[in-house]
């Protein structure tokens, strides 16, 4: 895998990436269009030569955005997409040909764009519009065991209590869950608002309306702890935050 970290506007939130395609060039040609036509934010995206390498790395919520060439190898890109949807019915698919022969099987993964070759700035763009990414962040979830599902810009804060995960969150009060800390952490901390600031406590930075010393005082009133041994590094990424918010002008 060739992992590349490049940043790009996605209406203030943390979009992953994954390009597949088999042809260096069309990789090349594609970031390079991901980059003239979007400003620099804070999206990650990797690369992978084959379907199958796409695959030994891929797990359900991994990734926002698949952008995938269907002539490959072995493996197509319509079978890498049915394999996803085995697992992940939320990823949104896009496939990259040089005709129209697979739009049946487009729809039967439920792809939400057709980009044809060779690209040009305006079909990339055209696409860009119609993944409209400022409402996918707006949009992402956390699915949940049970069935439930959260909205990540909806949860203030996290906390592991009483061997139970709690999403306090800002519209549908206090989500319970028996997912563990580790399950949780790692899911929610993929993502630059999210850190853990203490032990068992997951803050959204979003939510943080002031610090105060080793203290987060979060918009529904609640104040949380600021680990002192983590505190150095919560604080930078704080900051980091808030310096990357003033650059958007303050967008979220």
């Amino acid at each position: 895998m060739i992992k590349t970290t490049k940043t790009y506007s996605s209406g203030g939130g943390h979009m992953r990436v994954a390009f597949v395609d088999d042809d260096p060039n069309e990789l090349k040609i594609l970031h390079t269009y991901f980059n003239d036509l979007t400003d620099p934010s804070t999206i990650s995206i990797d690369d992978f030569s084959s379907g199958e390498e796409f695959l030994s790395c891929f797990t359900a919520g991994l990734y926002d955005l698949v952008v995938l060439d269907i002539f490959m190898g072995d493996l197509t890109g319509v079978d890498v997409a049915r394999k996803i949807r085995e697992t992940d019915h939320n990823v949104r698919l896009v496939f990259c040909t040089t005709s129209n022969d697979f739009a049946s099987e487009s729809y039967e993964v439920d792809a939400c764009y057709y980009l044809l070759k060779p690209y040009t700035e305006t079909n990339v763009k055209s696409m860009l519009d119609r993944l409209n990414l400022a409402e996918l962040e707006r949009t992402r979830s956390l699915s949940l065991p049970d069935g439930q599902s959260v909205l990540l810009r909806d949860i203030i804060y996290a906390d592991y209590t009483s061997h139970r995960m709690v999403f306090h969150c800002k519209k549908n009060g206090d989500i319970i869950s028996r997912l563990s800390f580790a399950e949780v952490e790692p899911k929610l901390c993929a993502y630059p608002y999210f850190y853990s600031s203490s032990r068992g406590i997951i803050v959204n930075f979003y939510e943080v309306f002031m610090q105060k010393d080793d203290t987060f005082i979060m918009s529904n009133g609640s104040y949380l702890p600021i680990s002192r041994r983590k505190a150095k590094d919560v604080i930078s990424a704080y900051s980091s935050f808030c310096f990357q918010q003033l650059r958007k002008g303050g967008v979220v």
